[in-house]
């Protein structure tokens, strides 16, 4: 983009116009958006359950090792989840649905808090909370949504032990995710690409950008810190989602 507007209000004004005027718009969004619904980040410093560090316990290998302590953890977290609320971010994303405009989120966060707030058409490309699945490789996914659960950890209509439907740290993103992403961009134009929340440390979220800008999308960053994707982003929003979100609204 030349001649890009510096002031925030210029800013401002300068994406809510193109918002104004897209048809198809793509929401990326990360763990800074629940974090404002009070949802801890994976980066929460000193480790937010028992000490331990969220990188531990978010793998296959942790599961195997130790199930009860896994779904202790998991536990907890659908206990957070269900105690928050869809926050002004959720809500203006929801709100930008309109006749005649498509809102295709990603969003890396296991919550549901985007559907809580309206928005219809959400992949959840690290997996959700509420559903669990089969440790066997196309085994049974089931959506269990008690708090807290009544056994830990829980069981496998086969017999064996479920697992969250969750994507782990040493695990390929899922395939029913990736067809749905993939399709999205092969429909065509995207006038407006939003990467929400997310410090875009992995390589699949800038791509989504970068797919997003061939096919002319304009890419804006809304975070309050720098990021890896900041150096790439035709617009940057600085602060909080739920402050500037609204105001595009």
């Amino acid at each position: 983009m030349n001649g890009r507007p510096r002031t925030v209000a210029a800013r401002l004004a300068y994406v809510r116009a193109a918002l104004d005027a897209a048809r198809r718009v793509l929401v990326v969004s990360g763990a800074g958006v629940s974090a404002e619904s009070g949802i801890p980040t994976f980066r929460t410093g000193g480790g937010w359950w028992r000490g331990r560090r969220s990188e531990e316990l978010a793998t296959l290998a942790a599961f195997r090792a130790d199930p009860l302590e896994n779904w202790e953890w998991y536990d907890y977290r659908r206990q957070i989840v269900a105690r928050a609320e869809p926050n002004p971010a959720h809500r203006a994303v929801a709100a930008w649905e309109r006749p005649g405009r498509n809102v295709f989120v990603i969003t890396q966060n296991v919550d549901d808090l985007h559907e809580r707030a309206g928005s219809h058409e959400v992949v959840h490309i690290h997996g959700s909370i509420w559903r669990m699945r089969c440790l066997k490789r196309g085994g049974p996914v089931w959506e269990d949504r008690r708090v807290p659960l009544p056994k830990l950890p829980p069981d496998c209509p086969c017999g064996g032990v479920a697992r969250p439907d969750i994507v782990w740290f040493d695990e390929d993103l899922p395939r029913d995710a990736r067809t749905r992403i993939n399709n999205y961009f092969r429909e065509g134009r995207v006038d407006v690409a939003f990467v929400i929340g997310t410090e875009a440390t992995f390589d699949y979220v800038r791509s989504y950008a970068a797919r997003a800008r061939k096919l002319g999308a304009l890419v804006v960053e809304v975070n309050p810190r720098r990021t890896q994707l900041s150096g790439e982003a035709d617009v940057r929003l600085v602060g909080r989602a739920g402050d500037i979100l609204p105001a595009l609204t």
